[in-house]
């Protein structure tokens, strides 16, 4: 049974954000029943593992398919959604369409383009017109490291879930470039060379 769902989960993985609803309900099954077990008594060492993706990823795409259902999956596959925008688009989407300005939008490939524009003017609705006071440059500046730890953090979990060595090659480039690009700042910032 395990073998089974592991290869679907991996098969899914493959594809790509299609089947990210149908490769998150494999992991939240495997998860709730405890299927690892037999395998590896950590559900952390398992994810690693066996499923080549952090128990942090696998418990984020768990999380979000328990919120959202399988629509946040179809949508964030075309327009590249965050979970807190699904949240305000989320009353719109009905029996897998989006409902916008008197239009029904099916969420299929087919419909990327209108998705997009449909996505985007919900959003730009909702958004307050409101301006907003400056910020300090203490404020500016946590904010700032906050939104570092965040690019940090989605680095790292790119880095969790390569599944070969070129894809963790791209993801090192990456850290590398944005180094270096650190180190315009301030000249005296030792430079990062590739393999160091």
């Amino acid at each position: 049974m395990l073998s089974r769902l592991a290869g679907q989960r991996r098969a899914f993985a493959t594809v790509g954000g299609r089947c990210s609803a149908a490769h998150a309900e494999i992991l939240r099954r495997i998860r709730a029943e405890k299927l690892y077990r037999p395998i590896t008594p950590s559900w952390r060492e398992f994810c690693r593992d066996h499923m080549s993706i952090s128990r942090r990823q696998a418990d984020r795409l768990i999380a979000l398919l328990v919120r959202f259902g399988p629509a946040y999956f179809e949508l964030a596959e075309f327009v590249g959604i965050t979970p807190e925008q699904y949240a305000v688009i989320e009353p719109v989407i009905q029996e897998g369409r989006l409902r916008s300005n008197g239009e029904s939008i099916s969420l299929v490939p087919e419909n990327s383009a209108e998705l997009v524009a449909a996505v985007h003017n919900i959003l730009a609705d909702a958004t307050p017109a409101a301006p907003r006071p400056p910020l300090s440059r203490c404020d500016r500046l946590a904010r700032i490291v906050a939104r570092g730890r965040t690019l940090i953090s989605q680095l790292r979990s790119c880095y969790d879930e390569a599944s070969s060595e070129a894809d963790r090659d791209q993801v090192l480039d990456a850290l590398i470039y944005l180094s270096n690009a650190l180190r315009d700042l301030d000249p005296s910032l030792p430079t990062v060379p590739r393999g160091a």
